[in-house]
């Protein structure tokens, strides 16, 4: 598959006649045409069901649209390169019917190796927090990017928690999607996010470990909540035993809604 009408092609004979539909793949149809013209995307259908990979740090994400599960245990047998090469997929919803799609993952070797549930917050109609006039709090540009990269490399894991690119995060500082916080010169931590209409998606939150304890990560959260003060629902997800962020979190009004995001990795990751 080559092609954005091919990918959606392969999605909807995957959902014809479904007797229990289910995928991870929810695409951004800007972000898969970025993809495919950088042919960083890759496509195959086995029988009705529909696989896309995508690279990234060395290792593959694996993308599906399964019309049930007895075709997507056979689809993913007839797939050699999942036992050869390093593969992570993430499976999203609430947590009976994810651990109900386990087994056909675990008989193709996929384990689980991390587990991230989704929180929310009301937006609209809330009272704004922020200090707009902390000079310590504005917006990263792109000259901030590569050590922006860096340190969401440091401090992330590149399997579970979906690590942006160089280009993706240059891109997000010109659409002013990173709020940045210094200490003097220095970039001390980010909080990056992505508005879509009426919701806000936190993606990252951070504080350099060296510059923890001055109030930075709250200002961040602070003037980020103020900024996008129109929007009816923010959202984030938080891997499940962070138990420190969960509670940062909390602090600042959000609450799971029971949605789970089980990240397998195969063998070639989980020994």
């Amino acid at each position: 598959m080559c092609s954005t009408g091919e990918v959606f092609d392969a999605i909807q004979k995957a959902k014809a006649e479904a007797s229990e539909y289910s995928t991870n793949f929810f695409p951004n149809l800007q972000k898969l045409q970025e993809w495919i013209a950088a042919k960083e995307f890759f496509g195959a259908a086995v029988g009705r069901t529909a696989f896309f990979f995508r690279p990234d740090r060395g290792f593959w994400h694996l993308y599906f649209c399964a019309p049930n599960r007895q075709e997507l245990q056979g689809a993913l047998a007839a797939i050699p390169k999942l036992r050869t090469e390093q593969f992570v997929v993430d499976l999203i919803g609430l947590e009976p019917d994810v651990k109900s799609w386990l087994s056909s993952w675990d008989s193709v070797g996929f384990r689980l190796y991390q587990k991230l549930f989704r929180m929310t917050r009301p937006g609209k109609g809330t009272t704004p927090t922020g200090d707009m006039n902390d000079q310590r709090i504005d917006f990263a540009g792109k000259p901030d990017a590569i050590r922006l990269f860096d340190m969401l490399c440091q401090s992330f894991d590149k399997y579970a928690e979906q690590l942006p690119t160089l280009h993706e995060i240059e891109s997000a500082t010109q659409s002013r999607q990173i709020l940045a916080a210094r200490s003097g010169e220095k970039l001390a931590g980010l909080l990056y996010f992505d508005d879509h209409r009426f919701s806000s998606m936190i993606r990252y939150w951070l504080v350099g470990s060296s510059f923890r304890g001055r109030g930075l990560g709250s200002a961040l959260m602070g003037r980020y909540l103020t900024h996008a003060a129109s929007v009816r629902r923010f959202l984030l997800w938080v891997i499940a035993d962070n138990e420190h962020a969960i509670a940062k979190y909390r602090q600042h009004g959000f609450a799971p809604d029971g949605l789970f995001d089980y990240v397998l990795a195969n063998k070639k990751i989980c020994q």
